[in-house]
C-alpha cells in the first residue's frame, strides 16, 4: 500500500474546501489503511467548528509564523524518516513547500484544485508550484477546463473528481425534526415555504449571490404571500443584508439563522422548498462545485445555481432544478415562483434531485475514484 502524507490548510472548519479534504482524507484511509496516512492541518480546531471530532496526525494552530514554521518543519521530518510514496496537497498554496524546498524530485505530488483559488492571482512559487506537481484533481470540470486553458496544466491531464455528500445523513426523511426551527427563531416551513440559501454570510463570499438574492426575493413576493427567505450561517454581512431587505421593503420576510449546529444541517434542507446559491466569477469570486447544493438535493430539495462556474455542473437537464445567470434576475425570480406555486413541478424535481444525489454524488462513488485514480499513479 502507498504511504501519503497529507497535507490540509485546515480540515476542522465548515467551509466547503475543509469538508472535500475530510471526505478525502475518509477515503483514502479506507483505500491505503489508516497507517499509511499522516495528516497534517495548518489550522487547529476553534470555536464553531464541525462538532464531530476528527482525527488527524499533528495540526498547527493558525495562519501565524510560528505555526506555518512549524507545520514546514513538520512535512519536512516525515518525508525525510517517514518517507511517504505521495506527498498530497489540500489547497494549491501549499505547493509553496514543494518550490521553496525542491521536493519535486524526492516524493510523487497530488494537488487539489477547488474554483476561486486558480483564476484569481497565484503567487509566483504557487504557480510554479500548481505547474510543477506530479498529478492534479479538480473538484469540477469547469475549473479543470481552466486550468488546462491557461497553460498551467497539460491539456487532458487534469482528474475531475466530484465533491460527495454523506447520504446517511442528508437524507429526504427524518425522524425527529419536529419543531427544531423554533430554536432558531424561524417560521413554519409549512405555512411559510422556505426559499433556503446556507454558508458563509461574510463580504469574502458575496460571490454566493446573497444580495442578488434578498432582490429576487422582492420580486417574488409580489405574486406570492406566504414564502419566506431564509439565510442560515453567520458572517460579518449579515446587518448589511437586513438592511438591504429592508430597502426592498421584505425585512418581515427575511430571516437570519445564525450558526448552524452540525446536526442541524439536514433539517434546514428538509425543510426547504427551494435551495438557492446563484454564484458569479471573478477575481476572488467563484465556486468550484459547491456542497451545500449537493447536500440540499440528498435531502430532497430543487436548487438553483449559477452558470459561470462548477456550480453548474450540479444541474442534469433541469430534472433537479435550474441553472441561471446570476444576473438574470426575473429568470431567477421565475424559478423560485414555479417551484414556490407549481405542486407536480416540485415534486418531479424533489424525487429528481434525490435520484441524482445518489447516482452521482455518494461518498462510495467518491471513493471509487480515488481508488481508480490511486491505481493509476
Amino acid at each position: 500500500m502507498k504511504k501519503i502524507l497529507y497535507l490540509s490548510p485546515g480540515c476542522f472548519d465548515k467551509g466547503g474546501i475543509s469538508r472535500y479534504n475530510r471526505y478525502q482524507i475518509r477515503a483514502i484511509r479506507e483505500i491505503s489503511g489508516k497507517n499509511n496516512v499522516r495528516v497534517y492541518s495548518l489550522l487547529g480546531p476553534k470555536a464553531g467548528d464541525f462538532e464531530e471530532q476528527f482525527k488527524v496526525t499533528w495540526h498547527g494552530w493558525g495562519a501565524t509564523t510560528p505555526s506555518k514554521l512549524a507545520f514546514t518543519l513538520k512535512v519536512l521530518f516525515a518525508l525525510l524518516f517517514w518517507k511517504p510514496d505521495i506527498i498530497w496537497l489540500g489547497h494549491i498554496n501549499l505547493t509553496e513547500i514543494l518550490v521553496r524546498f525542491n521536493l519535486f524530485t524526492k516524493v510523487k505530488s497530488v494537488l487539489n484544485i477547488y474554483g476561486l483559488e486558480v483564476w484569481s492571482g497565484l503567487r509566483p512559487n504557487v504557480e510554479r508550484g500548481f505547474k510543477k506537481v506530479t498529478h492534479v484533481i479538480s473538484d469540477c470540470h469547469f475549473t479543470a477546463k481552466y486550468a488546462e486553458d491557461e497553460g498551467f496544466r497539460p491539456r487532458g491531464t487534469v482528474e475531475v473528481i466530484w465533491d460527495c455528500v454523506d447520504l446517511e445523513k442528508f437524507t429526504a426523511e427524518g425522524a425527529a425534526d419536529n419543531n427544531f426551527y423554533e430554536h432558531y427563531k424561524l417560521p413554519n416551513p409549512i405555512e411559510h415555504p422556505w426559499i433556503l440559501s446556507l454558508g458563509r454570510l461574510s463580504f469574502t463570499a458575496a460571490h454566493k449571490g446573497y444580495e442578488r438574492l434578498i432582490e429576487v426575493f422582492a420580486k417574488v413576493v409580489k405574486g406570492d404571500a406566504r414564502s419566506v427567505l431564509v439565510f442560515a450561517g453567520k458572517g460579518d454581512m449579515i446587518d448589511f443584508l437586513k438592511k438591504l431587505a429592508e430597502k426592498y421593503n421584505v425585512l418581515n420576510r427575511v430571516y437570519f439563522s445564525g450558526m448552524v449546529h452540525e446536526e442541524d444541517l439536514p433539517k434546514f434542507y428538509r425543510a426547504s422548498r427551494v435551495f438557492s446559491l446563484v454564484s458569479d466569477r471573478g477575481k476572488g469570486r467563484g465556486e468550484g462545485i459547491p456542497l451545500t447544493p449537493l447536500e440540499a438535493m440528498a435531502c430532497g430539495s430543487p436548487i438553483i445555481v449559477g452558470n459561470q462556474d462548477g456550480s453548474q455542473e450540479a444541474i442534469f437537464e433541469s430534472k433537479n432544478g435550474y441553472c441561471i445567470s446570476p444576473h438574470d434576475l426575473d429568470g431567477h425570480a421565475k424559478a423560485i415562483s414555479a417551484i414556490l406555486n407549481n405542486q407536480d413541478e416540485f415534486e418531479h424535481k424533489s424525487k429528481s434531485a434525490i435520484t441524482i444525489a445518489h447516482q452521482y454524488f455518494s461518498f462510495q462513488e467518491f471513493k471509487s475514484k480515488h481508488q481508480t485514480f490511486l491505481l493509476k499513479i
